[in-house]
């Protein structure tokens, strides 16, 4: 048996990122007229030129994620399909996400909502936004 060095603030960092999607979920409910089927994850970091997230959406089509800019929160939308038809039997563990997602991201600077640029591949969206000086 491995023993392994626990470290509070990776405990803290991953209960921290639970309770900010906990928030997303929930208010999302309210503001969006469809259904939230879930929430995909994301990254963001920052250099002194932009911002920059990956957003996790295996099994999506491109032409179905909208991205948005709204006083600096940062909207992003779309649906991804079930690859299957209607199940018949019961179904002994359902973990995938398929339906309408939205992901509202509050940015850490100002940033041009014209200057977005965006490139999707292997399942993660990578989005650029050009910092306001």
């Amino acid at each position: 048996m491995a023993i392994e060095k626990w470290d509070p603030w990776q405990e803290l960092q991953r209960l921290q990122q639970e309770v900010n999607e906990l928030f997303s979920d929930f208010f999302n409910r309210f503001t969006s007229t469809k259904e939230i089927s879930f929430t995909p994850q994301i990254n963001m970091y920052e250099t002194e030129e932009e911002v920059v997230l990956n957003v996790a959406l295996p099994g999506t089509l491109q032409e179905d994620i909208d991205i948005s800019l709204e006083d600096d929160v940062l909207f992003i939308r779309g649906e991804r399909p079930a690859p299957y038809g209607t199940i018949a039997g019961p179904r002994h563990i359902e973990e995938l996400c398929y339906g309408y997602f939205e992901r509202q991201v509050q940015l850490p600077a100002k940033c041009f909502s014209e200057k977005i640029e965006a490139d999707y591949s292997d399942g993660i969206l990578n989005v650029r936004l050009i910092k306001k000086v």
